[in-house]
């Protein structure tokens, strides 16, 4: 007796209110129908046994089942068959019967054997992924089985590209657990995409996260560039950065306060550069603020513009805290400085405690 991929189900207990109509559970017509076929070889079922079966339920076999369940036998019965990745001729014949049995129509056919020829290959590419690399003879292997399967390329494209894509995600999320990117990593990823056969489509927001994290391990493994600023720098003065702001100094209010743990504990965590939500820029800045250059060196904050030069030691530095518009700076002595610096907060934030953690 050839095997099975039915097997025999409990009917449900019938209901108080089919009872007193005396109507009979649509769900149970189709458990009858998985028995009928789990009993016997289905080149051995007749179409009148199926009949047989609904004739207590005054169902209809091509009106009746709305839900898709006759298709879900089917699909059932074709799992089964392609366990191989393979359809015989018998195997053919097969499920040409059970067609006619069910009362199938030819789209539900096709929409059944599209999506079982889309699971087959999903399976195979899983596995053929496992090992987080596709070779000539494992691209070989699914693109003989896409052909067999009659899937289109778009399709297999698009579930290689699925798969490929989370195995690169999930290693990125991995890699920068720690918030750095160090280049050997950077290495491992690009082999990983080459091993993969697919390009990375990152997100706007996984891409500034990588430029981050490259940036901070940069920062604290590499040297700290010197750049050649056309201002005068004191002896031994270094100059790191240089960008555009607006330096405004205002009595720091409950948005603008340092964080709870010192400086130096946050220097030595490396969380010193995280950005705080929202705004600390006054709605009402200062139209007189002084707007330039600004400077980071190896000892001072610089911002030279509007014929008028404002620094800041580094050493009078308690604690700053990078915002999405700027950055506040806490001293030991006077007012809160903000620097308006909206896309180079963060950036300016990493070196300025690079700067501070080698003082």
């Amino acid at each position: 007796m050839e095997s099975q991929p039915f097997y025999k189900s409990t009917l449900e207990p019938t209901s108080v209110w089919n009872k007193l109509t005396g109507k009979r559970s649509e769900k149970n017509a189709i458990v009858e129908i998985n028995n009928l076929l789990a009993e016997k070889p289905l080149m051995e079922v007749k179409a009148e046994d199926i009949q047989t079966v609904l004739k207590p339920y005054q169902l209809n076999l091509f009106t009746d089942f709305t839900d898709g369940s006759l298709r879900e036998l089917y699909q059932t019965y074709l799992r089964y068959c392609f366990e191989d990745n393979h359809l015989d001729e018998e195997e053919i014949g097969r499920l040409k019967h059970l067609k006619r049995l069910l009362g199938l129509k030819e789209e539900d056919v096709d929409l059944v054997h599209h999506r079982v020829c889309q699971e087959v290959y999903e399976r195979e590419l899983e596995t053929a992924l496992e090992d987080h690399r596709l070779d000539k003879k494992e691209l070989k292997f699914l693109e003989n089985l896409r052909t067999k399967l009659q899937l289109p390329p778009a399709v297999a494209t698009r579930l290689h590209q699925h798969k490929a894509q989370a195995i690169i995600f999930q290693f990125i999320k991995g890699v920068i657990a720690d918030e750095r990117l160090s280049p050997d990593e950077e290495v491992e990823l690009q082999a990983l995409t080459e091993n993969l056969q697919v390009a990375p489509t990152l997100d706007e927001s996984t891409q500034r996260q990588l430029t981050t994290y490259r940036l901070l391990w940069q920062v604290e493994n590499g040297e700290l560039p010197a750049i050649h600023v056309p201002i005068a720098l004191e002896k031994g003065e270094v100059c790191h950065y240089l960008t555009s702001s607006t330096w405004i100094e205002e009595p720091a209010n409950p948005k603008q306060k340092p964080g709870k743990k010192p400086l130096s504990s946050k220097l030595l965590e490396g969380t010193y550069w995280k950005v705080e939500e929202g705004t600390i820029l006054p709605a009402n800045t200062q139209t007189d603020a002084p707007t330039g250059k600004l400077y980071l060196t190896n000892q001072r904050m610089i911002l030279r513009g509007n014929e008028q030069e404002k620094y800041v030691h580094l050493d009078s530095i308690t604690d700053f805290q990078p915002h999405s518009d700027g950055i506040a700076i806490f001293k030991n002595k006077g007012k809160t400085l903000l620097l308006a610096l909206r896309d180079d907060a963060e950036v300016f934030s990493i070196l300025l405690g690079r700067v501070l953690r080698d003082r």
